[in-house]
Parts: structure tokens; C-alpha cells; sequence
């Protein structure tokens, strides 16, 4: 018996758990070819190959639970993105998606896929059971919209460790995405689709064209599509003009048992920085010996908080309006005001262009002897909008500065500390004019794959293949500052005559100020220094501009080689057991990956904003595997043993460098007892090589948002050690890191080349019901239980620092990775104390083989087809998992220290979809329900919630305490104007779900929420 897949509505969810196990998914035809729906009565069993399985099988019985999704689901909704649409499934973390794959630099654009919430890189893509070249250099990590969306069949998506039949990176499980093997006809598609609010527009077109040649001995098919999707910037949505954060209303520090009854944050819907805008500010600051008219002007009253002075586009300087509430000291925010947003720029959504080229084909010259090839071209086009340049506390500037107004000097003379006539102090400034940051990328993907295949002996088949792919990427960064002009611009000063140039242009001595390194590429630019007034939005000029801004250029390529073949068949002409034949497989492959990523010269250098990055160049990656299958059965056509068989598979795999040889292997069996019922289970012990980037990676500057754990915002919210450590570490009581606080930390990542494989062990069971009372009706429920060890963790700056003074002492591994500001030591540029504070570049992050990660849960599917006599056919489906667990355990000193995931953002308990799909006399009407479970508020659920016995850490962290659960309601209406000819339209997201509580749907959890509004399209498809 088998039943067909389920359209839905909007995304055609036909996720048949257990419906591989069951025998109850089959593969689609292609749709040139598709009539009429075939009722499950009708349907002709089909001999094919399921992910999961080397061993062809009639009767599809894997082990494993496989979740199989039909071609209708990337080809009838409003996104034209492959992973957008896979990632709404339950069993898929929406890690990168369209909406929050801008969050590093040169990733945006990119679509990877998280099965289990357990990384990108443990979730092996594959393309007609092969694999697929990366996206990013270093990594297997596959771009999914490189796929060819009119040419999938299916996609399966296999649960639990599978490295003993696909090799590396299958730790949670892998995505196969089938294609069409004997397309004929041909099929254009097109389709529009815009939001309710400006951006976002998209359109997608497509032919794909097949045929049959030499009386069906041959069969070739192309695809060419083109899709664009337009950028959404942050100022076209109302609930993105202004920012809307939780912001520190009452520190949480010395509360005992984690709360004093009143909420630490409170949400705020208008939020602005106090410190930063885009004209430039001014903060005196307001130490508590200061007395009379002088801390009139520097401090608020009654307070030891600083004033904040503004520059005017005019030039002038005034206090700033802090709107209705000032958070300062908790947090350097205020409720209104006319500090910068962060919401005049950057985008919700980038643009993205895509133009894909794919062709397969075969030729039969007998049964025992198939030529096949694929052949693809992508290219991926991206542009994404970030965030200006900006200073905070290192632009150093001088009284003496020509562009000061009377008015601006006469009032930093009177706050500005000192005495001496060429005082300085410091601007801080969101330098918006100076235009903002864009990166312009280029993807290009190249991909073949030639072999032959073919069956012998009835029962035996074979497939040999060569697969290369080769990627290239153009990085553009636009808006990159150029440091040292940038200095040099804004020194300004007067010559002789009284214009006003830069200084280094006529004081010899202050080209002393360009770093040796940069000598060779800015020299010979001084000369050419234009001066840059700072004072004001606006003030500067396009000249000086030009000047300072640039355009750096990286570029990148990976490559990819793959030799495999296998052999499988049965015994059945050496022997049958009483229950049939054994089946098998066997096999090898070679696979040898490259590397390589530059950036210009000047960036390598440190000498633009961007950050300094060296040039990638490892040692290719290599490794030869042998692998082989078995499937015996048991019993058979026996009283409560209609089917009992058991299945194992094993993978040797050396690999080159320090992983050395591995061992993968995996073990289940299936039972049914009755037609109507089958029991399936597997146990896997999977391994994950380290790939390039993470062995070889230089040591590179980045920046992190940095809690200092020491400040007294902070030192009640770890263990009960960390007070102790950091008075130990000689940090006084009460002690503010106010730059951490202000900016982001810069911080040093890479490599180690000594790292080994991960290895899990995972565990599935489960079982199917197809009750024969009720034709059409499945249900399935699988529980599935991962164990991660040996992690390959880049440990987080966060938890570096947490759990360096969280640990019973400082001597830890993590302290020695921290480096601090001595005792009584001062910024060489202000003067003012920095002691303690974290020392530029110093935390150093790498990557350990010692976290572990868990995840447990089960997954539910059900679904029923009817036809309601004259009146249609009627499709329900419901998919939902639900999380048990989802931990890591990220402390080398302590293993068994829980971090909990599930419950934080993007990680819900509950998350499923429900879709109806009604028939009649060629209207087809569809909906669909999008469910999200709540998630935690707070970044750790630890801090609301007892895990491990340890009481919540700050119960009271905000007024509110769950980001609420969420529906999306999609539609869609299409109609069959003749046998070729189809219309349709539909909206998505009905009601207008905005995401929760001011996210914005590009972060790393909020990526969970749809963000681009309540969205209309319409298409048309044309078989012919």
C-alpha cells in the first residue's frame, strides 16, 4: 500500500514521518507529466531509493524516520527561497534564514540548515544523495537556494546520526534533496508577490524543458530560473522605525535569591542611545569630587551621572534631550530623546538576485550500463545595508580645532578638564553622512557530476560517479572607513593663510602618527588630506568624504572532489532466509575539499574599519572512506510478525591531519506486527571531522558585546564564586566597566589545528498507524534522542569570561585567555582610567573539542485524504514536535554543568503546522497554521528559571518573562483554467504578525519570526 504525498496550502508541508517506514511514501512523477491526483487505492508501488539507505527496496521500510517534502512546497507559496520554506519546519532551526543571515561579515544571502538546533554544520545537504559544495570557504556547510527549485522531486529530511551511510557531518541527520530523473514536456512558471508595506517585492521565473530521445533510451532535462527579492529596509516598517528593547530599569546586582520584587528591565518602545548620535556627543563626565558651577555643568543634578552635550547640525552645542526617562547608570539608554535609534538604516531583509542554471540527463545503452550527468551554474547576488561607521571614545579631538563654533568652544572650555590651551576630548558619533556600510556579494557556484549506473542479475545494482564543484565569491564592502585618513582628516588646524587643512598636510612631525605597516599604502596620500568637519550631521563635505571612505574588495573560492560507487543487491539467487533475501550495499569514496580567501592588503593590515582579516589559505582536506549495508529479514507473514527485519550499517573513514582514522556505525530494525501498524527504531554512533576553518583559521580581530562579569551589573548573576574571584583578581567593589558597557570589545578568534572529530550517538523509535476502519488516515510519532561529545566549540566571549570568575578559582583555562588593564592605569588618549578594563585584542577565542550537546524530543504527524463524493477531495495535515531537551554543556571544568537552550529564543518546546487543501471542479483552496511555542525573554533561561537544582539567577529580569506563543495564517485560491494552464494567489501571514516585543527578526534566535508583514502574490504555471 502506499499513499501519495499531501499538498497543503501555502507550503505544502507532505511530511510523512513515519511514512517512509511504513511504505507509505513514494516518489512524485514529474509534474509536466502529473494529471490528476492518484487515489492511494491506485497508486503503483515504486522501487526506490530513500535517503537513509543505500539498499533499494519495493517496499519502503527504513529504520529511521524520514521526512519527505514534496515539490509543490518550494513552488506554491510567496517565498522564493528553498530554505525559508524548509525552515519552518518543526524539526528545522531557522539558524540562517533570508531574514537574520546578515548577522557576520560575507554570510549574508546564505540559507543553511540546522536540523535539531544543533549547528549548521552538523546537518549534512545532500543532492541526489551526493554532496553538494559549500557556501563558505572552509566548511561543508551548503547554500540550499543553490538548488534547483523546479527540478526538485523531493526533499528527504533523515533524523539521528547517518555518517555510516553518508559520512561526515551527518550528526543530526541529513537533507537530500531528490531531482526529477525522466522529465518530458515542458513548464514555465511565474509568479509576483509584494507585502502590505513598502519592500520586500519579489518575483520569480522559471522553464524547465525535458525530453525523451532515441525511443526513451535517453531523457534530458533543463532548468534556467531567475528570482529576485527586493531588500526591506528597518525605516519601512512603523515597528521598526523605532527601536523597542528590554532595557535596564534597576540593577540586578546583590539581590538575594536573584530578585528584590521589582522587574530589572522594562520594555521601552522608543529606545535611543544617550551616549551615541549622528552629529557627534560630548560626555565630560562626572567624578564625584567635582563642586560647584563645574559640576552644574557636568553632572545631572542630584546625581554622579553625567550631562550629555550634542552637536547641532548648525554646529552648536547643546544638552541633549533625554526623553522621558534616563536609564543611566543601569543602562546608557533612554525612553525618547535625541540620541541615534540604530533604525535609520540597515535592513530587516537584503536583496537578493539569483539566476540558476541546472541540466541532467541519462542515456540507457542497456540496463546494466547508464550514463547520467547533472551540470550546474549559480549566481547568488547579495546587497546588505549595516550600520555606519561610529566612535566611541576614540575620536580625540582638540579645542584648537578650526571647525569648533565660538559658541561650541566657549562651552567645552568650561567642560572640558584641564587647563592647557590644546586640551582634547573625546566625540562620540554614529557617522551616518559618512553613508553606511554595504556589503555587495557575489556567489558563484559551478557544479558537475558524470557516472555511470546500472542493474545486473536482476537484483543487483551499482553507481559510479565523479562530482566536482567549484564556488566563487566576490566580497565588495562599501562604506569602509579608512583609519588613518579618518585621523588625519579630522586634525584639522589652519595653515598660514588661514584655511584650514589638515595638520599632517603642515606638520611634518604628525605623519610620525601613521602606523608602520600602513606606511606603504597612505604615505604618499597625505599630501591629498582633505579636512573633515565633525561637528554636526551633515557639516562634512563630499570631498572629505571621498577621502576617508573606500571600497575593499575580498575574494574567495572553494572547491570540491568527490569518487564514490557502490554496489547493493539481495542474495536471493545465492540464498533467501525463510522471511526473503538479504540486501546490501557496498562502497568507497575520495574526497578532497580546497580552500582559499583573500582581502585587500589594507584590510589585512588593520587599516579600515572593517575588521583586520589574514588571508585563509589551509591544506586541503582529505579522506577515503569504505562503507556497507545489510537488511535481513527476520520473519514475515507470520501471526503478529507480518514483517520483522533488522538493518546496520558501518563507515571506516580516514582522513588526513589529526582526526586520523574514525569508525561510524548504526544499527535498528522494523516490526509489524499488522498491516495497520509498524514499530521502527535505530541506534547510530555518527563523527563530524573538524572542517578547514575550524583548524586552520589565523588568528583574526573581531568585536563582541561583552557583559563584564566583574561590574557591578553582573557579579550576583554567576556562581557564588564569582564575587570572590574578581575581588581576588584585585577589582574593587562597585566597579563599572563603562567601556564595555558603551562598545563592543575588540577580541582575537581562530583556529586550532589540533582538533578531532566530534562523535554522537543517537536513538530513534517510533511508530505508524494506517488503521484500515479509516482509509487515508496516518499518524506517526517518533521520539528521537542526540548526544553530541567532543563538540567542536568556538567558546562563546560571553561564557570566556562568565565562567573564568565563575569557576572556583582564577586558575582556570579561561582566565588565562583574559587579559585586563592594570591597577591605577589610564587611556594614553584621555587621561582617564581604564583600569581593569579588558585590554584591546585581549580574549583570545578558539575552538576546543570538549563541549557536549543533547537533544531529545518527538516529533507528530498525522494526516487524512478523502474525496467527498461530487463535491472533492479534502487533504489534513498536522506535523508538530515537541522538544523534550535541547542542552549544551559548555564547561571544560565542569562537564556535567547544564547551559539549558530550549525555551530561549528560537528554540520553543512546542512548534508544528497545520494545513487544509480542498478540491473542486478545478478551484483549489488552501490554508495553512504556522505555530511557535513561547521562548524565554531573557537570553539565558537560567536566569528565570531553576536548572540543575540552581535557583533562577534573576527571576525578576523583566516585566515580562516569555516572548508569547505565535500563529501564522496563510491562504491561497488557485484555479485550473485548462489541462496545461494554472492561476493562483494567496497571502501570507494574514493578520500581519509582527515579531514579538520589538525583535526583528534578523537575530541570531529572532530569525524564528516572519518579518516582512502580511504578504500578497500570485502566479501562473503552463504545462505544455
Amino acid at each position: 500500500m502506499a499513499i501519495q504525498y499531501i499538498p497543503t496550502a501555502r507550503r505544502f508541508r507532505s511530511v510523512l514521518l513515519a511514512g517512509v517506514a511504513a511504505g507509505l511514501v513514494t516518489a512524485l512523477p514529474a509534474q509536466a507529466q502529473q494529471s490528476a491526483p492518484t487515489s492511494a487505492a491506485t497508486q503503483p508501488i515504486e522501487e526506490i531509493v530513500v535517503t537513509g539507505s543505500r539498499i533499494r527496496r519495493p517496499n519502503v521500510d527504513s529504520a529511521v524516520p524520514v521526512t519527505s517534502v514534496p515539490a509543490e512546497a518550494f513552488s506554491e507559496t510567496g517565498t522564493v527561497s528553498v530554505g525559508d520554506v524548509l525552515n519552518d519546519l518543526p524539526a528545522l532551526r531557522s539558524t540562517f534564514s533570508t531574514g537574520n543571515s546578515s548577522r557576520f561579515i560575507g554570510t549574508s544571502g546564505l540559507n543553511l540548515l540546522d536540523l535539531r538546533g544543533l549547528g549548521t554544520s552538523r546537518t549534512l545537504v545532500l543532492q541526489n544523495g551526493r554532496r553538494h559544495i559549500g557556501a563558505l570557504e572552509g566548511t561543508n556547510e551548503v547554500d540550499v537556494n543553490m538548488i534547483p527549485t523546479d527540478l526538485i522531486e523531493r526533499v528527504d529530511v533523515v533524523t539521528g546520526g547517518s555518517s555510516a551511510i553518508y559520512g561526515s557531518d551527518a550528526i543530526a541527520g541529513v537533507v537530500n534533496f531528490v531531482l526529477k530523473n525522466d522529465f518530458e514536456g515542458a513548464k514555465v512558471r511565474a509568479q509576483y508577490g509584494s507585502p502590505e508595506d513598502p519592500g520586500g517585492d519579489s518575483y520569480f521565473v522559471s522553464a524547465t524543458l525535458g525530453t525523451n530521445f532515441d525511443n526513451d533510451k535517453g531523457n534530458i532535462a533543463l532548468s534556467v530560473e531567475q528570482a529576485k527579492q527586493k531588500q526591506i529596509k528597518m525605516k519601512d516598517r512603523d515597528w521598526t522605525r523605532s527601536r523597542q528593547a528590554f532595557v535596564i530599569n534597576e540593577s540586578p546586582a546583590n539581590e538575594p535569591g536573584g530578585t528584590d520584587g521589582i522587574p530589572d528591565r522594562i520594555f521601552v518602545r522608543d529606545m535611543h542611545s544617550v551616549l551615541l548620535s549622528e552629529g557627534g556627543s560630548v560626555i565630560p563626565g562626572c567624578p564625584a569630587s567635582l563642586t560647584g558651577a563645574a559640576r552644574d555643568l557636568r553632572c545631572k543634578p542630584g546625581s554622579n551621572i553625567a550631562r550629555v552635550y550634542r552637536f547641532r547640525p548648525d554646529g552648536t552645542l547643546a544638552e541633549a534631550d533625554y526623553g522621558s526617562r534616563d536609564f543611566r547608570p543601569n543602562a546608557n539608554t533612554t525612553d525618547g530623546g535625541d540620541g541615534t535609534t540604530l533604525r535609520r538604516y540597515g535592513q530587516l531583509q537584503p536583496e537578493i538576485r539569483r539566476m540558476a542554471v541546472n541540466a541532467v540527463g541519462h542515456y540507457t545503452i542497456s540496463d546494466a550500463f547508464v550514463p547520467f550527468f547533472e551540470a550546474k551554474f549559480v549566481r547568488n547576488q547579495v546587497t546588505q545595508e549595516s550600520s555606519p561607521s561610529f566612535n566611541q571614545s576614540d575620536l580625540i579631538l582638540g579645542l584648537d580645532n578650526p571647525y569648533l563654533s565660538s559658541q561650541a568652544r566657549t562651552l567645552l572650555n568650561s567642560i572640558v578638564p584641564g587647563t592647557s590651551p590644546s586640551r582634547t576630548f573625546s566625540l562620540n558619533r554614529n557617522n551616518l553622512d559618512l553613508g553606511s556600510r554595504v556589503e555587495d556579494i557575489t556567489r558563484e557556484t559551478y557544479r558537475g557530476v558524470v557516472g555511470v549506473r546500472g542493474e545486473f542479475n536482476n537484483d543487483w545494482n551499482y553507481e559510479f560517479s565523479l562530482n566536482y564543484g567549484h564556488q566563487k565569491k566576490t566580497l565588495l564592502s562599501g562604506g569602509n572607513r579608512v583609519e588613518q585618513r579618518f585621523a588625519f582628516a579630522t586634525d584639522a588646524v589652519r595653515d598660514a593663510s588661514g584655511k584650514i587643512v589638515c595638520r599632517v598636510t603642515v606638520d611634518p612631525s604628525a605623519r610620525e602618527a601613521l602606523a608602520p605597516e600602513l606606511q606603504k599604502y597612505l604615505a604618499d596620500d597625505v599630501a591629498n588630506c582633505v579636512p573633515l568637519n565633525p561637528f554636526g550631521e551633515g557639516a562634512m563635505t563630499g570631498a572629505a568624504r571621498n577621502y576617508v571612505m573606500t571600497q575593499s574588495k575580498a575574494t574567495g573560492k572553494q572547491t570540491q572532489f568527490v569518487a564514490g560507487g557502490f554496489l547493493s543487491g539481495d542474495s536471493s539467487d545465492l540464498f533467501e532466509l525463510p522471511a526473503g533475501p538479504v540486501g546490501f550495499a557496498v562502497g568507497g569514496e575520495y574526497r578532497r575539499q580546497t580552500a582559499y580567501q583573500e582581502y585587500d592588503q589594507l584590510v589585512r593590515d588593520g587599516g579600515t574599519f572593517l575588521n583586520a582579516i589574514p588571508i585563509f589559505d589551509p591544506p586541503s582536506f582529505e579522506v577515503k572512506e569504505a562503507y556497507g549495508e545489510i537488511n535481513v529479514p527476520l520473519l514475515k507473514d507470520l501471526p503478529f510478525a507480518e514483517e520483522l527485519s533488522a538493518q546496520g550499517a558501518v563507515r571506516y573513514s580516514d582522513y588526513k591531519g589529526s582526526t586520523g582514522s574514525t569508525l561510524a556505525w548504526n544499527a535498528g530494525g522494523t516490526w509489524s506486527p499488522h498491516s495497520w501498524i509498524r514499530f521502527r527504531g535505530n541506534y547510530s554512533v555518527a563523527v563530524r571531522a573538524p572542517n578547514q576553518d575550524e583548524l586552520y583559521s589565523s588568528p583574526t580581530q573581531s568585536f563582541a558585546s561583552i557583559n563584564d562579569p566583574c561590574d557591578v551589573n553582573f557579579i550576583s548573576s554567576g556562581t557564588s564564586s564569582r564575587p570572590t574571584n574578581c575581588a581576588a583578581a584585585g577589582i574593587p567593589a562597585g566597579f563599572v566597566n563603562e567601556l564595555a558597557r558603551l562598545q563592543t570589545a575588540e577580541i582575537r578568534s581562530g583556529g586550532n589545528p589540533n582538533l578531532t572529530e566530534e562523535k554522537s550517538k543517537a536513538t530513534t523509535l517510533g511508530f505508524v498507524l494506517t488503521p484500515d476502519i479509516i482509509p487515508g488516515f496516518t499518524f506517526a510519532a517518533d521520539y528521537f534522542d542526540i548526544k553530541v561529545d567532543d563538540v567542536i566549540e568556538s567558546v562563546d566571549v560571553q561564557d570566556i569570561v562568565n565562567l573564568c570568575y565563575d569557576a572556583a578559582s582564577l586558575n582556570n583555562a579561561f582566565c588565562q585567555l583574559i587579559q585586563r588593564q592594570p591597577a591605577g592605569s589610564k587611556d594614553p588618549r584621555t587621561g582617564e582610567s581604564n583600569a581593569f578594563y579588558f585590554v584591546p585584542g585581549g580574549i583570545l577565542q578558539s575552538s576546543l573539542n570538549y563541549a557536549k550537546r543533547t537533544s531529545r524530543g518527538i516529533d507528530f504527524d498525522t494526516s487524512y485524504n478523502t474525496d467527498i463524493g461530487d463535491l472533492g477531495t479534502l487533504e489534513l495535515q498536522a506535523i508538530a514536535t515537541y522538544t523534550i531537551l535541547r542542552n549544551n554543556y559548555p564547561n571544560v571544568l565542569d562537564p556535567n554543568f547544564k547551559d539549558q537552550v530550549l525555551l530561549e529564543l528560537g528554540d520553543p518546546k512546542w512548534s508544528g503546522q497545520f494545513s487544509a487543501k480542498y478540491k473542486t471542479q478545478g478551484f483549489t483552496f488552501g490554508y495553512q497554521l504556522q505555530y511557535i511555542g513561547k521562548m524565554s525573554i531573557s537570553p539565558d533561561i537560567e536566569a528565570i528559571k531553576s536548572v540543575q537544582g540552581r535557583p533562577p539567577q534573576d527571576a525578576d529580569y523583566a516585566t515580562d518573562r516569555w516572548y508569547p506563543s505565535v500563529f501564522y495564517h496563510d491562504v491561497r485560491v488557485g484555479y485550473d483554467i485548462n489541462e496545461g494552464l494554472n492561476v493562483y494567489a494567496g497571502v501570507d501571514n494574514v493578520f500581519d504578525k509582527e515579531p514579538p516585543f520589538g525583535l526583528t527578526g534578523t537575530g541570531e534566535g529572532s530569525g524564528i519570526y516572519q518579518n516582512r508583514g502580511r504578504f500578497f502574490y500570485a502566479g501562473v504555471v503552463y504545462n505544455f
